[in-house]
């Protein structure tokens, strides 16, 4: 029998050794996998990696960041915020100590703080922020939780809190993920506490650090739209002559336009039955078909919301009827002549009902849950959402626009007024200045304080019907005699 070498003898016995990996290893190289999956666009394998962790390798250090890339996966991909929470929530409770125990809390407190209604759940939020801060100092979750806090503060309306905490970020963290967001929430907040020429100094700031981040476009849509308004000393609007959008069948019986944060302008036409989008370059996307189509606005997430005149469609995906309780306990009627919807942060849905004079507000399981803000007769023909989670309410009737928060609580308000006489739609920029369209005056431009700015219009004018405003601060105008989008700039 041949005999080896001895050196080849031990190689032979210790090769076995030397390729199989100790279960942290795997672990820690599925963990590593599942992020390059991740950031591949491949959520589903990602997610199968994160997956074989937990139930593979339980007792690894790998578990809880695990467990952290899974709620991400139900939070970004799913939208499921509840297997989200409860992700999270396992991360927080089970590894209070792990690396991945900060990111869990910041995702608890976002996920609060996204669905707040009440000052109760804004608090909330803030707490898991602040935790984060203070049990773990050296994470580098510690910026983003700043930045979280400011937006939290924001939202509870401490405009200087919010500002110092944002500011904090870009100072102390200047090469973190959330530094450009943060510049660009200094800018944010000093605009809205009436500081408009720091505002844009800060928001020009965002683009000479941060140029090539997603925050320095809309860091100059802003600066421009504060020029707009502020710069000349006397906000200053003039027509675009060279401005079309759409044309043909689809500039007929418009009911509603709505301009959305990247550029495309939505147009609600009875004639086509449908709300069609006109791209940034004057492309016609697909369009979603409605009857008898009543208004436009946008959810907290961007989609699309149509309000015809028996039900309301949520984008592309599903189309909501609505009830409310009948004189007869136990049954209920059909709301069917809704003239207005929106879809609120904590996923419930408003629907302003012309024949009751009402607006109804449905949880997010489409639950009637009682009249908004409350019982008091209201002709409420156009709702909007303004930039802080405001609910936005024009009564034609009452010839006012009101805003509430979620709750129902009363937040600012305009007229009756003089020259509101004939108040048809109404829009709300970045900054909380109210749009409403009048037949008759044309578009009134006032402060969130209730001073009116600007009067929009002139001969071009005939008789405007909606408006809409570009992140840029443009004023966008359908005029019904015209039967064309007008653009003031």
């Amino acid at each position: 029998m041949a005999r080896w070498p001895v050196p080849l003898v031990l190689l032979a016995f210790a090769a076995p050794v030397l390729g199989q990996s100790s279960p942290e290893e795997q672990a820690r190289r599925l963990l590593e996998d599942g992020r390059a999956y991740r950031s591949e666009g491949k959520a589903k394998q990602a997610l199968d990696n994160f997956n074989t962790i937990v139930t593979g390798f339980p007792g690894t250090e790998s578990v809880d960041d695990a467990l952290l890339e899974i709620g991400r996966y139900h939070l970004d991909v799913e939208g499921d915020d509840e297997k989200a929470r409860a992700a999270f929530d396992q991360v927080a409770k089970r590894f209070p100590q792990s690396d991945g125990a900060p990111g869990a809390y910041y995702y608890l407190g976002w996920l609060t703080l996204t669905r707040a209604r009440s000052a109760a759940e804004l608090e909330d939020a803030l707490a898991q922020f602040t935790r984060v801060q203070r049990l773990y100092p050296g994470s580098e979750w510690v910026p983003r939780a700043l930045h979280a806090a400011g937006v939290a503060h924001r939202k509870a309306g401490r405009l200087a809190d919010a500002v110092e905490s944002e500011r904090r970020v870009s100072m102390e963290y200047p090469t973190s993920e959330a530094a450009a967001a943060a510049q660009f929430e200094v800018g944010e907040g000093l605009a809205l506490l009436g500081e408009p020429r720091q505002a844009m100094e800060e928001f020009q700031q965002v683009r000479n650090r941060f140029p090539k981040s997603e925050w320095a476009p809309r860091a100059l849509q802003r600066i421009t739209a504060l020029y707009r308004l502020y710069g000349s000393g006397k906000p200053s609007f003039t027509l675009d002559p060279s401005y079309a959008a759409g044309a043909g069948e689809v500039l007929k019986d418009v009911r509603a336009i709505l301009m959305t944060s990247g550029g495309t302008l939505w147009v609600a036409s009875e004639k086509v039955k449908s709300a069609v989008p006109v791209g940034p370059d004057g492309k016609l996307g697909p369009s979603l078909a409605a009857e008898e189509v009543r208004g436009l606005s946008l959810s907290p997430g961007g989609e699309v919301i149509v309000a015809a005149k028996s039900a309301v469609r949520v984008g592309s995906r599903e189309i909501r009827t609505f009830t409310v309780p009948a004189s007869k306990p136990g049954e209920t009627e059909p709301v069917d002549k809704i003239s207005a919807a929106l879809l609120t942060a904590s996923g419930g849905m408003l629907v302003a009902d012309e024949k009751r004079k009402r607006v109804h507000r449905y949880d997010a399981k489409r639950e009637y849950q009682a009249p908004f803000p409350d019982a008091k007769d209201r002709e409420v023909t156009r709702m909007a959402i303004d930039s802080e989670g405001g609910v936005v309410l024009l009564d034609h009737a009452d010839r006012s626009v009101r805003v509430f928060d979620e709750t129902g609580k009363a937040l600012r308000s305009l007229g009756p007024r003089n020259d509101m006489r004939k108040p048809v739609d109404v829009a709300v920029d970045a900054f909380q200045n109210t749009y409403v369209v009048d037949e008759d005056a044309g578009v009134l431009v006032f402060s969130p304080q209730g001073q009116l700015l600007a009067a929009v219009g002139g001969p071009e004018l005939r008789k405007p019907t909606a408006v809409t405003v570009d992140p840029a601060g443009a004023v966008l105008v359908y005029d019904e005699k015209a039967q064309r989008v007008l653009r003031f700039k």
